[in-house]
């Protein structure tokens, strides 16, 4: 069956009053019951706007009874919309204040775009392609879908397979893909809004029956899975910081590793030169042949047995402490501060004063020995550098070798990087380097490559924690354990990291103490 003009209408109203009140909720606004009628005071419009790009609510009449104080809050709030830069398609007051559902309904779909969809492009052509594109690539080689792949936002949705195959990429453990089938359309679409709903927090904007028509809402549709696209960008970028937070953590436990075996070697050694030196300076002078030659047998056994294994010892405990250092000093750690008595200057003198005792026992040794015998007379792969190549390609539209800076952002947005409308000209111009002509293949391609490649810096490593922490300057054990590290982990950063006075784990500074002075980090919020 064809969808009807009504029919459309009322997927457009549930599926976006269902997105605007999943924020409204997160700022503790009331929900839209109506959205007909629920904009024509435009305090709705107001807490919107505010809920969604935090710009502030002026003062306005709170309690409107009559038109003109009605529209002189619409006239605030349609500000509030300008200033936030939203393009509303030529939105006038008395369409709020009059109830014009189809105008109200395309002021809704152009939040939705602007917020969650535009930040692939400027455009909606572009942004409808770039999403669709992430769609394609998401869901390549699962069966039933690709081929052909997922070619648009109505008629590839209706079986529910597209929506599962998402899921299964990044939470395979939630799907069975293997037991699905393209025939039960209803229950695919059913199981696949659950498991996003319960599962990964993604609000439920569609019905099953929505999707059981010829031609599903594409906007409705497109509104849906850009919830799918922001859940996912986030959980890939939460992995990747509990990656760098555990390579962080895995660091300092082998060089605490490595810092432990040479203080326990380097103790080793003092105390066997100690027992060494003692044991020579309490022998007695021999006064027999037999005892004179016992003590010389037993400092050629010392020179050609016990000295030459201590000796290899010792140079592998002065391996090992350049290990270290060197360990720390090349990954832009603090310096291995040993205790005094255990470093290395202590074991050289410690080993001089052997050979002292040595010379010294030796001489006692062949005058013994003499004596007698006068008495006697006798130490970002391939794939994913052509994964980059390929987004540049795909949205260098007119084959100059330059994206402009909506179809930079399209390209970014493609291969899972996210830019906000607040930070797209400063990366832009960062990445353009000021060329007017805009940015190259090489500079796209090399942006990229330092996002994903793991740095090992303490920058990188403070900005992994933070978002482990939700942007927060502190996290909690339960947070890191939530972001995606093992209990084990979470739990050995909260016995080392210092803590504020909530019990807070304090991550920068705790991070600026494990690496050298030269290398500041600070969290940002």
């Amino acid at each position: 069956m064809t969808e009807s003009k009504e029919a459309w209408e009322r997927t457009q109203t549930k599926t976006f009053t269902k997105w605007f009140n999943n924020h409204l909720r997160k700022k503790n606004y009331p929900p839209i019951s109506d959205p007909s009628t629920d904009f024509e005071s435009g305090i709705k419009l107001m807490q919107i706007v505010n809920a969604l790009y935090d710009v502030p609510i002026p003062k306005h009449n709170a309690n409107p009874k009559l038109r003109p104080h009605k529209l002189d809050n619409i006239e605030l709030a349609l500000k509030m919309v300008e200033q936030a830069k939203i393009k509303t398609n030529f939105l006038k007051h008395t369409h709020l204040i009059d109830h014009d559902n189809k105008m109200i309904l395309g002021m809704m779909w152009a939040v939705i775009l602007d917020y969650a969809i535009k930040g692939i492009s400027e455009e909606e052509m572009t942004a409808k392609e770039g999403l669709l594109l992430w769609c394609r690539k998401k869901t390549s080689g699962y069966r039933d879908i690709d081929p052909p792949g997922v070619q648009n936002f109505t008629a590839s949705f209706t079986n529910g397979l597209a929506f599962l195959a998402l899921i299964h990429k990044h939470q395979p453990q939630l799907v069975e893909y293997d037991s699905l089938s393209k025939d039960n359309a209803a229950a695919n679409l059913e199981q696949a809004f659950s498991l996003a709903e319960q599962q990964l927090g993604i609000p439920r904007l569609l019905d099953v029956e929505d999707m059981l028509v010829d031609k599903p809402d594409e906007r409705s549709v497109m509104t849906y899975v850009s919830e799918y696209f922001h859940r996912f960008a986030q959980q890939e970028a939460k992995e990747a910081s509990a990656r760098r937070a555990a390579k962080f953590l895995h660091f300092i436990r082998s060089t605490n590793a490595m810092k432990a075996a040479y203080e326990q070697q380097a103790t080793e050694l003092l105390e066997w030169v100690k027992a060494v030196v003692s044991g020579w300076e309490g022998e007695h002078d021999t006064d027999n042949l037999d005892d004179a030659q016992a003590q010389v047998d037993r400092l050629k056994k010392f020179v050609l047995e016990d000295e030459p294994s201590h000796q290899a010892a010792k140079l592998d405990l002065e391996a090992l402490y350049a290990q270290v250092q060197t360990q720390l000093k090349v990954n832009g750690r603090q310096a291995y501060a040993v205790s005094e008595h255990l470093s290395p200057d202590a074991v050289e003198e410690s080993f001089h004063q052997l050979y002292l005792a040595r010379q010294q026992y030796a001489r006692k040794a062949r005058d013994n020995r003499f004596r007698f015998i006068q008495k006697e007379e006798s130490h970002l792969s391939d794939d994913k550098v052509a994964e980059f190549k390929d987004s540049f390609s795909h949205f260098d539209t007119v084959k100059d070798g330059y994206l402009l800076k909506d179809e930079f952002k399209a390209a970014a947005s493609s291969v899972g990087v996210s830019l906000k409308d607040d930070e797209l000209p400063a990366t832009y111009a960062q990445v353009s380097e000021g060329n007017a002509e805009g940015v190259g293949e090489e500079a796209y391609v090399r942006w990229l490559t330092t996002l994903s490649e793991d740095r090992d810096t303490a920058e990188q490593v403070v900005a992994s924690f933070s978002a482990l922490a939700d942007g927060k300057q502190y996290v909690t054990v339960d947070g890191l354990r939530q972001g995606g590290l093992s209990a084990e982990d979470a739990e050995a950063l909260g016995q080392l990291m210092p803590k504020n006075e909530q019990g807070e784990l304090d991550f920068t500074a705790y991070v600026q103490s494990e690496y050298a002075q030269s290398q500041p980090a600070a969290a940002t919020e």
